[in-house]
């Protein structure tokens, strides 16, 4: 015999279910923030951190960014949380009002508008107090009366338009603090009018944290240096920092920061390999018709891919600074991690972070390379340092002093080459150069050039200077053109850095010390011969 519910208890039961469904839909948030980030060229991977209550069945993450990359979406809870099914949803953000007001943009935001309600209220109030003694003179009083007062309303009214004064300068400086945190609202609400939240289903038999990894694009970092020469004990110090900016969408609130070199957008693999074949070549004629083939046929027309609109930045004019791949050259993939917690806003703008420093002993050269400058400059050389250094900008310092901007880009280079400017004391003098020109050999079959260039040195330091005086060499490249030279005095090398024609004089000047250098050459080659190079 079927029972059938009496109409109350049917409704009652129908009311139940509806409530239950309900509370089901509007489960409450879990709270969330990010903890760490790691930051590459072109993005970053965010991970955020929940706490999950023992016997919870279901996790509701919200106020998310739009822009993260839903396919790298990962999740990892502690030991005795299971992670089941996971809901991906995306909503205007006026339909979430419960992320309003959560970032500390927003927090910001709300502590200076109190601030400047308070400035307003006591404007008020002084307004009041002003009114009131203005209407003191209205009454009728005894002159007596009027002597005994008058200096206290005279100093209670001085005060009142001294403190409202105060309080007008009060409100204009927090209202010009106010807008452009306003504008900065504005601007990602405009360029992040979605957001997204998540649904998962858990099964937590114990009190644990859940979290969640995803990238974004919108992020990069750019390395930063600073060389500090100190002359007196030729000390060294490398300063390493590191310029992060991010338009992600969400603010990076006392978090972890770690800095990478990975490149995820690079090939992950080389190109197939290409047979090498040999064959003979076809006619000249053939390749005339070919070629003027393919230059008469149309062109094939390009397809248009449709793409999905993007919603429009209000900034796109204001582009995020360059963080491209040629500004991180490493020889390999290194990560930095920044001391403490830090900050970084969702605005575009860099935010400087100190990476350390290294101490490295230096030896201190003036080097002269006369054939393109008369003047020397300071070189500081030192041992390459240990680590990864990837090419970044680069400024000098000698002595406290500022010298100017170079770029780090230590490459293989085995040392570190470091110049700090000219060198002043240092007196450079070209003599001019000889050049002859004859026909020599039997019967005048070859033709002979003679240069003769010299460069005189003279210290002014009142301290001994070593100097590195670079000349570069004429160098056949066939046998029929010979080159003979002199020097004097005997260079320190012929083939600096191992590379022909390349002369060094390495040589140590005493205090007022002048040195005379002087380098001959002689090129000849066949009468019939056109030489290239020839100066």
């Amino acid at each position: 015999m079927k029972k059938i519910l009496p109409l109350s208890c049917t409704a009652l039961a129908a009311t139940l279910l509806c409530l239950g469904q309900a509370a089901q839909a509007q489960t409450p948030s879990t709270p969330s923030k990010i903890t760490q980030v790691l930051v590459y060229p072109g993005g970053a991977t965010v991970e955020r951190a929940a706490r999950v209550a023992a016997g919870s069945r279901e996790l509701r993450l919200i106020c998310l960014p739009e822009r993260f990359d839903a396919d790298s979406l990962q999740l990892q809870a502690d030991p005795g949380i299971a992670i089941g099914e996971i809901n991906l949803q995306t909503v205007e953000r006026e339909a979430a009002p419960e992320c309003l007001g959560k970032s500390p943009l927003d927090t910001r935001l709300r502590e200076l508008e109190d601030k400047l309600a308070g400035v307003k209220a006591e404007s008020e109030a002084q307004d009041l107090a002003l009114g009131y003694l203005k209407n003191l003179g209205h009454d009728k009083a005894t002159p007596a009366a009027i002597s005994a007062t008058l200096d206290s309303i005279k100093r209670s009214g001085q005060e009142a338009l001294q403190r409202q004064h105060q309080l007008a300068r009060a409100k204009q400086a927090l209202e010009e603090e106010l807008a452009p945190l306003r504008a900065e609202r504005d601007r990602l609400q405009q360029t992040s009018p979605r957001l997204r939240s998540l649904q998962i289903q858990v099964a937590a038999q114990r009190e644990g944290e859940l979290r969640l990894t995803y990238r974004v694009p919108g992020a990069g970092w750019s390395p930063l240096y600073r060389a500090h020469l100190d002359t007196s004990n030729q000390q060294l110090r490398l300063e390493r920092l590191a310029q992060v900016a991010q338009s992600s969408g969400e603010d990076w609130h006392k978090i972890k920061l770690r800095l990478s070199t990975s490149q995820p957008r690079q090939a992950s693999r080389p190109n197939p390999l290409q047979p090498w074949t040999l064959r003979f070549q076809e006619p000249v004629m053939a390749q005339f018709n070919e070629s003027m083939a393919m230059r008469a046929a149309p062109a094939p027309k390009a397809m248009t891919l449709a793409r999905p609109s993007a919603p429009a930045d209000a900034n796109a004019d204001q582009p995020l600074p360059n963080f491209d791949a040629s500004q991180l050259q490493g020889e390999y993939a290194a990560e930095f991690e920044v001391p403490g917690l830090v900050s970084v806003a969702s605005d575009k703008q860099r935010s400087s972070f100190a990476l350390g420093s290294t101490a490295l002993e230096a030896k201190l050269y003036a080097r002269i390379q006369p054939q393109q400058e008369a003047q020397a400059y300071l070189l500081a050389d030192a041992a390459r340092p240990a680590g990864s250094w990837p090419s970044g900008s680069l400024q000098l310092y000698r002595d406290g002093g500022f010298i100017g901007q170079s770029v780090l880009n230590l490459g293989q280079d085995e040392r570190l080459e470091l110049f700090f400017g000219r060198d002043e004391m240092l007196r450079v003098t070209l003599e001019p150069e000889k050049r002859e020109g004859a026909n020599t050999g039997f019967i005048g079959a070859r033709i002979e050039h003679k240069y003769a260039r010299a460069y005189r040195l003279e210290n002014q330091h009142k301290s001994a200077v070593t100097v590195q005086l670079l000349e570069a060499a004429p160098l056949s490249q066939h046998e029929d053109i010979k080159v003979t030279t002199q020097f004097s005095p005997k260079p320190t090398s012929e083939a600096w850095k191992k590379q022909a024609g390349q002369i060094l004089w390495q040589q140590q000047l005493a205090p007022g010390q002048s040195q005379r250098y002087t380098a001959e050459y002689t090129v000849s080659y066949p009468k019939d011969a056109a030489v290239s190079g020839l100066r």
